[in-house]
């Protein structure tokens, strides 16, 4: 009896590896309800008891003084840009076709000149000289001549001594003649009305033929040639007006119209070029300048723009401000930010694609003091205009 005794009490049942689990599971779940239940109570007490109240933040915000003006509806025509060389209608470099020294020099560099004027002018010394000794020359020769031509009537000479008569006076003219060229080559004159270059030859210089003595530029008119692309083809044509704008004058637009138009498409770059034609009667297109050209299409477009100095350009996006009513104070204006996006840029406007309709009022200077939901009273005076100048490029 005692032996199994014994044995009950010696082996007791083990403990289940399955309830153990589930026991250590109820005591984590019930770990993270407290939790939970702590952080929520604390939330509470921090939300109805220190939270500060954002609606009266904002409404506590000092009112900013700025300008604004009203997006508007415009119509504007459609056009075409490209950019081009301005070029002259006639230029060339003065050369000498023979061979002299440089007796004077009729011409100032960067004068005007007409056509046929004098520029320079080459030793013709001995060209005179000779033209002076061929000129009794022929008068013998013609004198002789009527002689002969008595003499032939009364068949007091041959029909060959006669002939000999006339050759002579033939060759003494065109000797004659030869001379007057070679003297009139020896003047460099303007083949054109222009403006010139500067002078390239002092005075006593020996010059050889092609030696270029000055450069000659017609530029009033003048050309700008720009390419565009193929598929503006059929937009284009003669008489469309253009507007110019260079690096030089970049305040200035200089107005033209369409000259000439290729009728080839380039194949390597699939555009063709385009010639305008602009009075340029000031002369400050210069040769060779860069040139940027809109041409003027006779479509219209109703667009919605703004002044360039209401959009900020940010890497972000381009936004600006609109003002709105106060929700909750109808007395008083808020300042919006709105994202928008901007289309094309002329004169001081600029087009508003999408973000802001015609009519709404929006900020045009004094947004470096502005936040989102500021209050702001509207001012005739520019708010900005002691304010740095904030660039509006991307």
């Amino acid at each position: 009896m005692t032996g199994a005794s014994e044995r009950s009490e010696n082996e007791q049942p083990e403990k289940s590896p399955v309830g153990a689990k589930r026991k250590s599971w109820l005591s984590y779940l019930m770990t993270f309800v407290v939790l939970g239940a702590i952080a929520a109570g604390g939330y509470a007490v921090y939300f109805f008891y220190f939270k500060p109240d954002e609606s009266s933040e904002t409404r506590s915000r000092p009112v900013v003084t700025v300008t604004a003006t009203e997006a508007k509806e415009v119509s504007w025509m459609y056009e075409l840009t490209g950019v081009g060389t301005v070029t002259p209608v006639q230029g060339t470099d003065l050369t000498s076709e023979l061979a002299g020294k440089v007796v004077a020099i009729e011409f100032e560099s960067g004068a005007r000149v007409d056509e046929g004027e004098l520029l320079i002018q080459l030793d013709t010394t001995s060209e005179v000289a000779q033209l002076e000794s061929l000129t009794p020359q022929l008068r013998q020769a013609k004198s002789d001549l009527d002689r002969a031509r008595e003499l032939i009537e009364g068949n007091a000479i041959s029909e060959e001594t006669y002939e000999e008569s006339i050759a002579e006076v033939d060759r003494l003219q065109a000797d004659i003649k030869e001379q007057q060229a070679v003297i009139a080559r020896k003047k460099i004159v303007a083949p054109f009305a222009g403006t010139l270059g500067i002078r390239m030859v002092s005075l006593g210089q020996y010059i050889s033929p092609g030696d270029a003595v000055a450069t000659l530029q017609q530029i009033e008119p003048i050309f700008v040639d720009f390419d565009l692309p193929e598929r503006n083809v059929s937009d284009v044509e003669v008489g469309l007006g253009v507007r110019v704008s260079t690096a030089a004058y970049p305040d200035e637009t200089l107005e033209g119209e369409i000259a000439a138009i290729t009728p080839l498409i380039e194949e390597a770059t699939r555009s063709f070029t385009v010639r305008a034609e602009l009075p340029n009667t000031d002369r400050k297109l210069k040769p060779g300048m860069f040139a940027d050209v809109v041409v003027e299409l006779p479509q219209q477009r109703r667009i919605v723009t703004v002044p360039q100095t209401a959009v900020a350009f940010n890497a972000y996006g381009s936004s600006l401000f609109v003002i709105e009513p106060d929700e909750q104070d109808s007395e008083q204006q808020r300042a919006k930010r709105t994202f928008v996006r901007t289309g094309e840029r002329r004169g001081l406007d600029i087009e508003i694609v999408d973000g802001v309709e015609a009519g709404q009022q929006v900020v045009t200077s004094g947004q470096l003091k502005l936040s989102d939901e500021t209050p702001v009273t509207i001012s005739d005076q520019d708010a900005g205009a002691h304010v740095p100048e904030v660039p509006t490029e991307p």
